[in-house]
C-alpha cells in the first residue's frame, strides 16, 4: 500500500486533516526541501490520531445504534443497517491495518544501527 493511498483512507475517516502536500506524496529521501516550520494551521500527530480514533468510535457507536434500532422493531431499513455494520468493520480493520504498518515502521527504526 502506498502513502498516498493510505493517507487518503485516513481522509476518508476523518475528513480534510491538513496534511502538507510533501508528507502524502512519495519523494525520494534527499531530494525532498527541508520541512518548513510547522504553522498553526498543520494539525500534529496527536491531534490526528486522537481525530482518527474517536472516528472510529463514531462509526462503531453509529453501527451499534443502528442494529439497537433494528432490534427493537423501529423503522429503520435492513440494508442501512448492514451498510452502517460494514463501514464500521472498514474503518476498524483500516485502523488496524494502520496500527500494525506504524508498529512495524518504529520495530525497523529501533532495529536500525548507527
Amino acid at each position: 500500500m502506498s502513502t498516498p493511498f493510505a493517507m487518503g483512507a485516513i481522509q476518508a475517516i476523518t475528513g480534510n486533516i491538513g496534511m502538507p502536500a510533501s508528507i502524502l506524496n512519495n519523494t525520494i529521501i534527499g531530494v525532498q526541501q527541508a520541512a518548513p516550520p510547522v504553522s498553526p494551521d498543520r494539525v500534529d500527530f496527536k491531534e490526528l490520531l486522537s481525530t482518527a480514533v474517536k472516528s472510529v468510535s463514531e462509526t462503531q457507536a453509529g453501527a451499534d445504534d443502528a442494529i439497537s434500532k433494528l432490534a427493537s422493531g423501529q423503522s429503520i431499513e435492513l440494508h442501512n443497517v448492514m451498510l452502517a455494520a460494514e463501514k464500521a468493520q472498514l474503518t476498524m480493520e483500516l485502523a488496524l491495518q494502520i496500527k500494525t504498518k506504524v508498529t512495524e515502521a518504529y520495530q525497523s527504526i529501533m532495529g536500525m544501527s548507527i
